[in-house]
């Protein structure tokens, strides 16, 4: 079954349509989980404050996201993994950015608990990072095979 995504132009559109992007989603939350569940440990049992935690238990996202969505999502071949996961980090380090100021403004201007700005965060960084990733990081060449 393939959904129509009519108010999508063409590139957009394929990135969206595939089972990548489910990969992708199901790698996310299992990421998002550790993400989650560093943040409340750092920050409520360690007494680290929660966007120094944020940035440190995002990173550890980061590596379990990459080495599941280089295999299962994406079936990707390519042997540069210094190369390729520094790509990866950087995209990621853009959605982390854009999480952290989510954070910030919820949490200092409107009050809301860090744990719930976080997963606001994680879910406004989502397409983007899927974008980021599917173009970037794991386009195909041009010639059909991974860069």
């Amino acid at each position: 079954m393939h959904l129509k995504f009519n108010i999508l132009p063409g590139q957009f559109q394929a990135l969206f349509r595939s089972e990548k992007i489910l990969w992708f989603f199901f790698i996310g939350v299992l990421s998002s989980l550790t993400d989650l569940g560093l943040l409340y440990y750092l920050t409520s049992f360690l007494g680290i404050w929660y966007l120094a935690s944020a940035s440190l238990s995002y990173c550890c996202g980061i590596v379990i996201s990459y080495s599941l969505n280089k295999y299962l999502t994406f079936h990707d071949q390519n042997h540069h993994y210094i190369a390729q996961f520094s790509t990866f980090a950087a995209v990621s380090v853009s959605c982390l950015i854009l999480n952290l100021c989510i954070m910030w403004t919820m949490v200092e201007l409107l009050s809301v608990h860090y744990l719930l700005a976080k997963i606001c965060g994680i879910s406004v960084g989502f397409l983007w990072n899927y974008y980021g990733q599917s173009t970037i990081t794991f386009r195909k060449s041009r010639s059909g095979g991974k860069t």
